[in-house]
């Protein structure tokens, strides 16, 4: 009685249609409902993971992007804008904005420092201290590089060492759920 209730409280009171919808397959099918709630919630978990190992490698191929460029003579921000075109699998297109409109260096930092997962504030304070002095950079930019490709290879290191225990603890985990299921 009380699911009826929430799902027509949400019928009159909700802005989406989806939020209704999702209420009421759970209310009539909610066998199915769990089992297509668990499919999309691994199946956007497995997604983020793909994402989140790219990452390094993704950013080592932008600061090396950026370091050329700045060694081409480019200016910061016009080095940023240049190196962020060939990294399309880094979240850069608000910083590339605020670079390209000119905005000040600290706003250009902020988003810097959140698009970047590994050299993140490093990499703001350099772009920071750059764009204050006027100085190149390159090398700082390069040496970061190779730094975020290192965070990657321990990644795909620690990954491979660990895959035995990790299939263990699935089998240990998942034979009794299994079992139970069955």
């Amino acid at each position: 009685m009380l699911i009826a209730v929430l799902l027509a409280v949400t019928l009159v009171g909700a802005r989406h249609w989806v939020v209704a919808a999702v209420l009421a397959a759970a209310y009539l099918a909610p066998l199915a409902f769990l089992v297509a709630a668990g499919g999309w919630a691994a199946y956007h978990a497995r997604l983020r993971t793909r994402a989140r190992r790219r990452l390094p490698g993704a950013e080592a191929d932008f600061l090396r992007a950026l370091a050329g460029e700045i060694e081409a003579g480019a200016s910061i921000r016009q080095a940023l804008i240049a190196a962020a075109a060939g990294t399309p699998e880094l979240d850069l297109a608000t910083t590339v904005h605020l670079a390209a409109a000119g905005r000040p260096s600290s706003e250009v930092v902020v988003a810097l420092q959140q698009a970047l997962p590994v050299n993140g504030r490093v990499a703001g304070a350099a772009y920071q201290l750059v764009s204050d002095t006027g100085g190149r950079a390159a090398s700082v930019f390069a040496a970061l590089a190779v730094r975020a490709a290192d965070a990657g290879d321990i990644e795909r290191e620690r990954r491979a060492l660990t895959a035995q225990a990790r299939l263990s603890a699935w089998v240990v985990g998942g034979l009794p759920a299994g079992v139970t299921v069955a």
